[in-house]
Parts: structure tokens; sequence; C-alpha cells
């Protein structure tokens, strides 16, 4: 998985591409549990789908939470939007908002 800036993740949505934005916090993992938990659970997604994955951390990049929440995965469609999966979810439910989004 790749790590972008939040000009790469322009380019990215001006390319009008398929992909998949995990939002991270290095700094937050010892205060929300989540952010631990879902960077366990994203590269299994990962390897589990044959996407485009991309990660920004928002100690990096902390205007990035202006538009997304604190972890989450965002997926895109033609560079928009069209799913956010905020927090942890159960695999399940990852796997019906990838499948239902992208195949």
């Amino acid at each position: 998985m790749r790590r972008v800036s939040l000009l790469e993740l322009q380019a990215l949505k001006e390319e009008k591409g398929d992909f998949i934005l995990y939002v991270r916090s290095d700094r937050a993992r010892e205060r929300i549990s989540e952010v631990f938990d879902t960077d366990v659970v994203v590269p299994e997604l990962e390897k589990s789908f044959r996407l485009d994955f991309f990660s920004i951390n928002a100690d990096e990049e902390p205007d990035v939470l202006k538009e997304f929440p604190l972890p989450s995965l965002i997926l895109f469609k033609d560079g928009k939007v069209v799913h956010v999966l905020r927090g942890i979810k159960n695999w399940n439910e990852y796997v019906k908002a990838i499948t239902e989004t992208y195949f």
C-alpha cells in the first residue's frame, strides 16, 4: 500500500480512477483503538482484492481530517467518493462495500 500526500490524493481524484484510501494515524494508535484495529484489517483487504489501495497519514497531512474521519476507508469510483467506512467494521461489511462498488 503506497502512502500518498494530499497533493498526490488530489491528482488521483483528477485522474478519475478507482481506488481505496485508508486514512490513518501513527500518533492516534494509542488513544483510538480503532486505528490499531484497522491497521491490521486494511492490509488483509488489500491482499484479498486486486485494487489500488493507498494510505494517508493524518499526522503528516492533518488537513485530510477536514474531509475524512479517522480512521476510515474511503472508496473512490471515477475519482469520486462513493463510500466511507468509518472506524472498524466487521469483515463482511468491508467485503460487501468493496464488492458492490467495484465488481
